[in-house]
């Protein structure tokens, strides 16, 4: 009897602490910053981060959502959206009106070559360099 307790216990130990892990797919990397507070508008300042941001500091950034959500102006430079990745939110609290054609949310410099936007509400969306401007819309 006791070794059946012994083997069950182990096993029990083994399933929880495999639960903990990450699961190793691209993109585990954008869930481990901090929990950041919902952000509100200032209808007379439009944020759009520092010329020069650091990485894996979040800056406050205003995502335009008029033409949808493909492309952004951070750090001096466009980039445009490359994965979506659902699961646990970066940004805690009541999001923002979807009534406006914009977003307050953080962008968080994970590499050189790779952004993250995280809003209240929305899932993490990861963005790299963009090899043009980007197209007027319609």
């Amino acid at each position: 009897m006791p070794r059946h307790a012994t083997v069950l216990f182990l096993s029990t130990g083994l399933l929880l602490s495999g639960c903990s892990f990450s699961s190793g797919a691209p993109g585990d990397d954008v869930h481990a910053g901090p929990t950041l507070p919902a952000r509100t508008f200032d209808a007379d300042h439009w944020r759009e981060g520092p010329a020069e941001p650091r990485q894996h500091q979040p800056y406050p950034y205003d995502l335009n959502t008029h033409c949808g959500i493909k492309w952004i102006h951070f750090g001096g430079r466009w980039w445009v959206l490359d994965s979506v990745f659902p699961g646990a939110e970066q940004v805690r609290g009541t999001p923002s009106s979807r009534e406006i054609e914009r977003v307050a949310g953080y962008v968080t410099l994970i590499g050189p070559d790779t952004a993250a936007f995280d809003a209240a509400g929305m899932p993490t969306m990861q963005f790299v360099p963009a090899e043009e401007e980007p197209p007027g819309c319609a």
